[in-house]
C-alpha cells in the first residue's frame, strides 16, 4: 500500500472487481457455508445496540422552582439533575476555527482505520463508500505507516477515511527505521491536511475469528501515542455473516478486549460481503444493515480534535523513540495526575486506589487562557466543575485546558452535584466543551455524600476512567517513551 498524497473521492456507487482475490474467495466461501448450514431464514438484527444507545435520550426532568443561572434543575437530595430547557442561552463559546456554520460543514473530518492484515479494513471502507476503491496491498512487507485516503459524505457531513497498512502487516523488522519514519511523517502530515477538522475518530478493525489475537500494541500506538487519547475509538468486528445473530457476538466476546486493557466508545458487528447476482435475500439484508451500522458508527461517535505542529512534533518524537530503542516494559514511575477544583480530601483519595500509585499535583484555576501551566507535565488532567455554577463555566474550563496543554493530554471532567454519568456527559457537552477539544471523558460526583452506594459508585467510575485514560507514555518517565512497543515490534 502506498500513498501519493491525494484522496480518492468515493462518490460513485459502482462496484468493480479490484478488491483482493483472497477477500473475495473468503467472502464467497462464507456464503456457500452459510447457505448449506441454514435452511431457514435467519432473523435479521434490525436496530443495533449502538443505535439504541446513540438514539436521542428521553426528556430530562421538567423545570422546577430552583434555577441556577440559566440551567433548570430539580432537587434530588442535594444533587442537581440537568434539564435541556433553559431560561437563558449557555455561556458563549471561545472563538471557533470557523464562525460560519456553512464553512464548518464544508470542512472534512479525518477517520483513521487500522488493524492487522486480513482484518477487513479495506472491505469496511468499501462498504461505507459503496465502492470497491479500497484494495488490499500486494506489497505488505513494505508497509508500516503507509496509507490511502477516500472522501465520502455521510448525513451531509464530509469525511476522509484513512486506510492504514498497520504495524504488524508483513515482516516489520525488515522495514528500515528511516523508511518507517518517513511514512509516519507522511501519515501525520496527511492528518493535518488543510480544510480538515482534525482527527475525529479511530476505527479498529478485527476479524471475528482472530479476536483473541487482537494486539494491544496497535491499539496503544494509534490511540495513545499518535492520537494521545484525545479521539474516540470504536471497534468493527468483521466476518460475522455466518452468525445467527451478529450483535450477540459482542456480548459473548467483549471481555476479551477488556482483559487486554482495550476499551472502546462503541462497536459494530458486521459482514463485509458485497452484493452480487444470486446472493440470497438474507445476505442482501445483512449487507445493507451492516453498511448502515458502520456509517452510523462514524456519525454518532466522531469528535473534533484540532491538531497542529505541536501535536505533529510530539507524536512523531514519541513514535520514533519507540522504533529506535528497545527497553524493558516495567513502569519506572507513577502516572502524573493534574487536578483542578478538587477538595483536599478528594485529592488525597486519588493518590492511591486499586493498588496503583499516582503522582497527584493539585493546581489552581488559571485566570485566563494566557496563564502558563507552571511547568507541570501530566499524563491526565482532571477538572472538577459544579453543576450549579454556570457563569463563566466554559471560559474557566477553556483557561485550564489551555494552560495545562489539554490539547495534548487526556481530560476527565468530574461534575459535582449530579447522580449519573449520562447527566454529567450532557452537562459537559452543553456548558464547557469547545470546538476542537476532542474527546472529553466525564463522570459525576453526587452532592449527597451520605448516600454511600451512590458515592462508592461515583468513586469507582472515576477510578476506572483514570486507568483507561492515562497516557501510556507515563510508564517510562525519566528513561524514554513507551518501552514495550519497540520490543514487540522488533526495531533496534
Amino acid at each position: 500500500m502506498s500513498n501519493n498524497g491525494l484522496c480518492e473521492y468515493a462518490s460513485s456507487p459502482e462496484v468493480d472487481s479490484r478488491s483482493s482475490s483472497s477477500e473475495r474467495h473468503y467472502d464467497q466461501r462464507n456464503v456457500v457455508h452459510y447457505q448449506a448450514a441454514h435452511s431457514s431464514v435467519v432473523r435479521s438484527t434490525g436496530i443495533t445496540e449502538h443505535e439504541r444507545r446513540q438514539s436521542p435520550p428521553p426528556p430530562l426532568p421538567p423545570k422546577a422552582s430552583s434555577i441556577y443561572r440559566g440551567l433548570q434543575t430539580r432537587p434530588h437530595g442535594r444533587s442537581i439533575v440537568v434539564s435541556d430547557e433553559s431560561d437563558s442561552s449557555p455561556p458563549p463559546l471561545p472563538p471557533k476555527a470557523s464562525s460560519s456554520k456553512h464553512e464548518t460543514r464544508l470542512r472534512k473530518t479525518n477517520v483513521v482505520f487500522f488493524g492487522e492484515s486480513g482484518s477487513g479494513k479495506s472491505s469496511v471502507i468499501n462498504a461505507i463508500t459503496q465502492t470497491q476503491r479500497a484494495k488490499t496491498s500486494s506489497d505488505a512487507t513494505a508497509c508500516t505507516f503507509s496509507y490511502q485516503c477516500y472522501a465520502v459524505d455521510i448525513s451531509d457531513q464530509s469525511y476522509v477515511l484513512f486506510d492504514t497498512a498497520g504495524l504488524n502487516e508483513g515482516n516489520i523488522s525488515a522495514v528500515p527505521a528511516a523508511k518507517a519514519e518517513t511514512e509516519l511523517k507522511s501519515l501525520l502530515r496527511g492528518l493535518m491536511s488543510p480544510g480538515s477538522d482534525g482527527i475525529g475518530l479511530l476505527v479498529y478493525c478485527v476479524r471475528s475469528t482472530r479476536a483473541h489475537q487482537a494486539l494491544i500494541r496497535n491499539y496503544d500506538l494509534f490511540y495513545s501515542v499518535i492520537c494521545r487519547k484525545k479521539v474516540p475509538i470504536v471497534v468493527v468486528i468483521t466476518g460475522l455473516e455466518n452468525e445467527a445473530d451478529m450483535q450477540a457476538w459482542w456480548h459473548t466476546n467483549a471481555k476479551e478486549f477488556k482483559s487486554r486493557g482495550m476499551h472502546f466508545q462503541d462497536h459494530a458487528c458486521v459482514t463485509t460481503l458485497h452484493k452480487h447476482i444470486g446472493i440470497s435475500d438474507v445476505f442482501t439484508r445483512r449487507i445493507t444493515e451492516s453498511r448502515e451500522m458502520m456509517r452510523n458508527l462514524i456519525v454518532n461517535n466522531c469528535s473534533e480534535w484540532a491538531v497542529d505542529d505541536t501535536w505533529f512534533n510530539q507524536s512523531f518524537a514519541d513514535a520514533r523513540y519507540v522504533m529506535r530503542h528497545n527497553w524493558n516494559s516495567e513502569r519506572s514511575s507513577p502516572s502524573t495526575l493534574i487536578i483542578c477544583g478538587a477538595s483536599p480530601k478528594e485529592v488525597e483519595g486519588l493518590a492511591h486506589f486499586g493498588g496503583e500509585a499516582y503522582r497527584v499535583r493539585p493546581v489552581p484555576q488559571p485566570e485566563s487562557t494566557s496563564s502558563a501551566g507552571g511547568g507541570h507535565e501530566g499524563d491526565l488532567l482532571i477538572y472538577y466543575a459544579h453543576a450549579d455554577t454556570l457563569s463563566m463555566a466554559r471560559q474557566m474550563f477553556h483557561a485550564f485546558y489551555t494552560a495545562y496543554r489539554g490539547n495534548m493530554v487526556p481530560v476527565v471532567v468530574v461534575v459535582k452535584g449530579l447522580n449519573d454519568r449520562k447527566s454529567a456527559r450532557q452537562w459537559v457537552d452543553r456548558y464547557i466543551k469547545h470546538h476542537g477539544a476532542g474527546l472529553l471523558f466525564s463522570t459525576f460526583s453526587p452532592a449527597d455524600l451520605g448516600d454511600n452506594y451512590l458515592r462508592r459508585h461515583a468513586e469507582q467510575d472515576l477510578h476506572d476512567l483514570i486507568r483507561q485514560s492515562c497516557l501510556i507514555r507515563s510508564v517510562v518517565k525519566g528513561g524514554g517513551v513507551l518501552k514495550r512497543f519497540a520490543r514487540l515490534l522488533g526495531w533496534p
